[in-house]
């Protein structure tokens, strides 16, 4: 599956970041939270 591959392929391009991200303890949910609302608007504003 072409779409596999290419996620595959990704994360092991960025195989370290992808490990320090899923052994530090915080993450940025907050403020991706934050985010999603703001382009909600954005999106309601220009509908």
């Amino acid at each position: 599956m072409p779409s596999l591959h290419t996620i595959d392929v990704g994360i092991d391009r960025d195989i370290n970041a992808v490990i320090v991200g899923m052994a530090l303890p915080w993450n940025s949910g907050i403020v991706e939270g934050h985010v999603d609302c703001s382009k909600m608007r954005k999106r309601q504003i220009l509908a």
